[in-house]
Parts: structure tokens; sequence; C-alpha cells
């Protein structure tokens, strides 16, 4: 059997051969095994700059921040403070979209499994202050319904901002706050942010794209 010491060494031999394989600038890997943890990382975080990745270098996270909303959700669903299958304007009467019918049909169900058929790519940036999200919610007003409700699956973004505000509503805090009150704290998250100002105290990567030889931006 593999041991984690010989994980370790595999890693620290491939992981910068993948990187370069695979033109990627940096990356951190880590292997739970029965409690125990192997990490790594190699590459650089800022091309710019020259800084090394380390295993406890910040990367962002995308739509993966979706499972940190959901078990927010499902923690408030375990306490008896939400049913999964009334509908969500029962806890947040402000929801509202396009279609006035669907928007009162809508179950929090719904909102997690991607069926609510409402459009659910809107990025308008409503800021990093602690009403952003209840902002957000504001943009939704005139959002196109696309299908019945649960009818069928469609990747929703925005389903998953109503569920933060969920979240903010019940538990009478911002979003943020019940992320490190509910999750990081309890899983021992001390290197985790949800925005620029928060992850400037840590090494964090940057952005990279790659462009042809003598393209600008």
């Amino acid at each position: 059997m593999t041991t984690l010491t010989e994980v370790k060494a595999w890693l620290a031999d491939q992981l910068p051969a993948l990187l370069e394989k695979y033109d990627v600038p940096a990356a951190a890997v880590a292997v739970l095994h029965q409690g125990e943890v192997v990490d790594d990382a190699a590459g650089t975080l800022n091309k710019a700059t020259g800084v090394d990745a380390t295993a406890d270098s910040l990367f962002q996270i995308g739509s993966v921040t979706k499972l940190w909303t959901s078990t927010l959700v499902m923690q408030l669903v375990d306490e008896g403070l939400v049913d999964l299958d009334v509908p969500v304007r029962t806890y947040l009467p402000e929801f509202r979209i396009g279609d006035e019918q669907a928007a009162a049909v809508i179950t929090t169900r719904m909102l997690l499994n991607h069926t609510a058929g409402f459009e659910g790519d809107i990025f308008t940036d409503t800021g990093v202050g602690d009403d952003c999200i209840e902002r957000y919610l504001g943009v939704l007003h005139e959002v196109p319904q696309l299908f019945p409700p649960g009818e069928q699956f469609s990747y929703n973004n925005a389903g998953y901002c109503v569920l933060g505000r969920l979240v903010e509503v019940l538990r009478e805090k911002t979003y943020d706050a019940c992320l490190r009150e509910h999750l990081f704290a309890p899983l021992g998250l001390t290197h985790s942010a949800t925005g620029p100002y928060d992850a400037i105290m840590f090494r964090t990567a940057m952005g990279h794209i790659e462009m042809e030889p003598g393209a600008g931006l």
C-alpha cells in the first residue's frame, strides 16, 4: 500500500512537471488519508512578482463556494428553521422575479438543485458592503422565467445568491459572518476569505490569462 511518505515524494517530483505540461502557473495539493494530511505546492502565484506558491496559499475556487452556501442552508434545515419544500418566500418575502406566479412557488430545494427555472446568469456587481446580497436580490425583479419551477435542470448562479440572502435573514448576520461562525471556525479554516480585502492578507494566487504574443488587453 502506498504510504503518505511516498505520496509526498510523488507530489514533490510530479507536481512541477504537471504544471509545466499543462501550462499552469501554480497549484497546491492536499491528500487526506485516515486523518493524516500530506500537502505540497509548486509554481508561481504571480508571474509579475515571482512569489512562490506554498501549501497554505489561497486560490480562487469559484462556484465551489456553492457547497459553502448549501451547507449553511442544510444546517438551517437540521435546526428545523427551513423546510426545503415550502416556497422560499415563506422565509424571504422580498424574493421577486419577472414571473410572479413562479416566484410564489419556487422552493428552497429548487434553488439548491438548480430547478427554479428563472434566468440565472445575472452578474451585476452590487459591491462589497454588508448589504450587497440584499441589493442583488433587487436586480432579479425583472429576470425572465425560462421554464416552470421544478420541471428541469438549468444551472443557476443567481439562485445561490438568493440562498445566501436566506441564510442572512434567518441568522440575522451577514453571509460572511455566517460562513466564519458556522463553517470556517468549526473546520479550523484559518486561511479562507470571501473577497479581495481579506485575501490580500495572505499569499494569494493571481489569475492569469494566456495571450498570443504581442496581443494587448
